[in-house]
C-alpha cells in the first residue's frame, strides 16, 4: 500500500525567505520552521484558507493560549516548544497519512470505490460537474492524475469548502437522506486571516483565546478533538460542533481517495469518492463560534434563512466597500470577526501595539446555488486603531458613505444618457419616458461601476491607513479626517467623473449620442456636486 505522511512528505506550499522562493514543506518542517516561512500560500484561496485553520488547529491543540499571559509568552519566545510538537506529531503519526489502510488522513477507509469519480470533484478550480473552469481547462473526463501532495491540499480544502449539491451514495441508501449534502463550513463567507511577517507570527494573530473553563472562543465538550484523533469514522448526520478544534477540522465529507503507482514508481491519485459527511443541524449558527467570519444580521430573517448570515464575496463588489461590517461590532446589526476582537484585548494590554497596521487577507468562493462563479483572494491593510476607536470608525463610515453616494449619482447619470440614446426626446417637459426594459440592456453594457469602484481601490487604501494619524482634539471633542476626508473625497469626484468620461468617450459620435451625453452630464455633474458639497469646497 502506498504511503503519504504529511508530517514527512512536503506538501505545504510555503514562501521562503526575502527572495520568495516558492517550496513545498511537510507539517513538521512547517511548523517548526514556522518563523522561516514567509506565508503559506497556494493558487487556489480556498486551499490557502483551509491550510491555516489546519496549522492552527494542531497549534491550540498543543498550546491554547488559555489567557493572554500565555499568548504573550509565545509571541516573546518566537517559536512554538519544538519538544511538545515532536510528541504530540509522533503520538499521531499514523493518522497524517493520506493512504493509511486504518484510519486515512481527513478520510472514511470503508468507503467502496464502485461509487468514485474524478479527483477534481475535490477542487472548485477545476471544471467539474455543474462548476465552471476557474483556473484550467481540463473536464472531468481528461483530469490528469495529481500527485498526493496535490491531493492532500485539496482533501483539506474540501472538507472546509464543500459546495452544498448532489453527493455519491450507496446501494441501499434513502436518496432523500443521502442524495445530497451541505455547504461545508466556509462556503458562504470571507474568510479573514491577519497577517504577520512570518508564518509563526501570521498563525499567533489568529491564535484566538482557547479555553473550555472561560468558554472561549465558545462553549466546547469534553471530547472536542481535531478530526484525526478521534476513534469514530465520519457519519452522514447532523450534529453540532462539540468545540472550536471540531469546528476547525469539520469533516463535512466523507471521502476517500484511491492511489495509484504508475509504471515509473509514482504515486498518483486520479478517482475518490465523495459522500455525504456532517452536517449542521437546522436552526445551526456560525455567528458567536466562527472566529475568521465577520456577520451582519438580517432585520427580517424567514424562516429557513440564517439570522446572521457571514460576510461574504459579491461578484461586482470588492471587499474594502464593507470595512466597517469587518472593523466594527454593533449591537443587534453587526460582528467583526472574534479574531479582531481577540487582537483588540491584546492590544488593549499592550501586548501587541496600537499603531500596527498589519495586512489582512480575505479568501472564499462566490457561489450560485451549486456552482461556483469565482473565487476571491483580496488583501486590505488593517490598522489596529480602528479596533476601539469610535470617533475613527466613524470618519471612515463617512468616507465610505461619500463613495457610494458619488456612485450613486454617476449611476443615475449613465442611466439618463441610457434613456436619452433609447428616446432622445424624454427629457422635454411632459415627454414619454422610455420603458425600463428598453434602457436597461444599454445601461448595463455601460456597467459604470467597473470604472468607477476599480479606480478608488488604491485611494481607499491610503485614505485607510492614513486617517488613523489624522486627528485632532479640541476640549472634549476629538476629530479624526479634516485633512484626509477632504482628500479622499476629492479622489472619489475625479473616480467618478473620469468613469463618465470613458463610458461617454467610448459611444459613437453621432448628433443624436452626443446630444444625449451633454445633457445627462449636466445632470450627472450637479447630482455629483449635491451629494460631495457638504464634504468638498467648490
Amino acid at each position: 500500500m502506498p504511503r503519504f505522511n504529511l508530517i514527512d512528505e512536503p506538501w505545504i506550499p510555503c514562501l521562503l525567505g526575502r527572495g520568495g522562493i516558492l517550496r513545498d514543506l511537510s507539517l513538521r518542517e512547517a511548523l517548526v520552521k514556522a518563523v522561516n516561512v514567509r506565508e503559506v500560500v497556494d493558487p487556489s484561496p480556498p486551499v490557502t484558507a483551509a491550510l491555516h485553520r489546519f496549522l492552527l488547529a494542531i497549534v491550540h491543540r498543543n498550546f491554547g493560549p488559555g489567557s493572554r499571559r500565555q499568548w504573550r509568552e509565545m509571541w516573546k519566545a518566537g517559536a512554538w516548544d519544538e519538544g511538545v510538537l515532536a510528541a504530540y506529531l509522533g503520538r499521531w503519526y499514523r493518522r497524517f497519512d493520506i493512504f493509511d489502510e486504518e484510519h486515512p488522513f481527513y478520510q472514511v477507509k470503508g468507503l467502496d470505490f464502485q461509487y468514485e469519480g474524478p479527483v477534481s470533484k475535490l477542487a472548485p478550480e477545476l471544471a467539474s460537474g455543474n462548476n465552471a473552469t476557474l483556473f484550467d481547462h481540463s473536464t472531468d473526463a481528461a483530469t490528469e492524475a495529481i500527485a498526493p501532495a496535490w491531493a492532500a491540499r485539496w482533501l483539506v480544502a474540501h472538507q472546509a469548502f464543500a459546495i452544498g449539491g448532489l453527493v455519491s451514495l450507496e446501494k441501499g441508501q434513502n436518496p432523500k437522506l443521502f442524495k445530497s449534502a451541505d455547504n461545508g463550513p466556509l462556503v458562504k463567507g470571507a474568510v479573514v486571516i491577519v497577517k504577520g511577517d512570518n508564518l509563526f507570527r501570521t498563525l499567533m494573530l489568529n491564535l484566538h483565546h482557547f479555553s473550555s473553563e472561560d468558554e472561549e472562543p465558545f462553549p466546547s465538550e469534553p471530547d472536542d478533538w481535531p478530526a484525526w484523533e478521534r476513534e469514530e469514522e465520519t457519519r452522514p448526520e447532523d450534529r453540532q460542533p462539540r468545540g472550536y478544534l471540531d469546528l476547525l477540522t469539520w469533516q463535512s465529507r466523507r471521502i476517500r481517495l484511491r492511489p495509484e503507482v504508475e509504471a515509473d514508481g509514482r504515486v498518483v491519485v486520479r478517482r475518490v469518492v465523495v459522500m455525504k459527511g456532517n452536517q449542521f443541524p437546522e436552526g445551526f449558527m456560525r455567528h458567536g463560534k466562527e472566529t475568521m467570519l465577520g456577520f451582519t444580521k438580517r432585520s427580517k430573517a424567514k424562516e429557513n434563512e440564517d439570522p446572521w448570515p457571514a460576510v461574504s464575496f459579491r461578484e461586482d463588489r470588492a471587499m474594502w466597500r464593507d470595512s466597517l461590517a469587518l472593523f466594527e461590532s454593533v449591537e443587534e446589526k453587526r460582528a467583526r470577526p472574534k479574531i479582531l476582537d481577540w487582537l483588540n484585548d491584546l492590544a488593549a494590554e499592550g501586548i501587541v501595539e496600537r499603531s500596527q497596521t498589519m495586512p489582512m487577507d480575505l479568501l472564499g468562493l462566490v457561489t450560485d446555488r451549486a456552482k461556483v462563479l469565482l473565487w476571491r483572494h483580496e488583501r486590505l491593510p488593517l490598522p489596529l486603531a480602528y479596533l476601539e476607536n469610535k470617533e475613527l470608525l466613524e470618519s471612515l463610515r463617512v468616507g465610505l458613505e461619500v463613495a457610494e453616494g458619488s456612485a450613486r449619482a454617476l449611476e443615475k447619470g449613465i442611466w439618463v444618457l441610457a434613456a436619452l440614446i433609447a428616446a432622445p426626446d424624454s427629457d422635454r417637459a411632459g415627454a414619454r419616458q422610455p420603458r425600463r426594459e428598453s434602457v436597461e440592456p444599454l445601461f448595463k453594457s455601460l456597467a459604470p461601476g467597473r470604472l468607477y469602484w476599480p479606480r478608488l481601490e488604491v485611494p481607499f487604501r491610503k485614505f485607510l491607513v492614513d486617517l488613523p494619524s489624522d486627528v485632532v482634539a479640541e476640549e472634549e471633542l476629538v476629530e479624526y479626517g479634516r485633512e484626509r476626508l477632504p482628500e479622499w473625497v476629492r479622489s472619489v469626484r475625479q473616480a467618478a467623473v473620469r468613469s463618465f468620461e470613458e463610458v461617454a468617450g467610448g459611444l459613437d459620435g453621432s448628433p443624436r449620442t452626443l446630444k444625449a451625453v451633454a445633457a445627462a452630464e449636466g445632470a450627472f455633474r450637479r447630482d455629483l456636486s449635491a451629494a460631495l458639497k457638504d464634504y468638498l469646497k467648490q
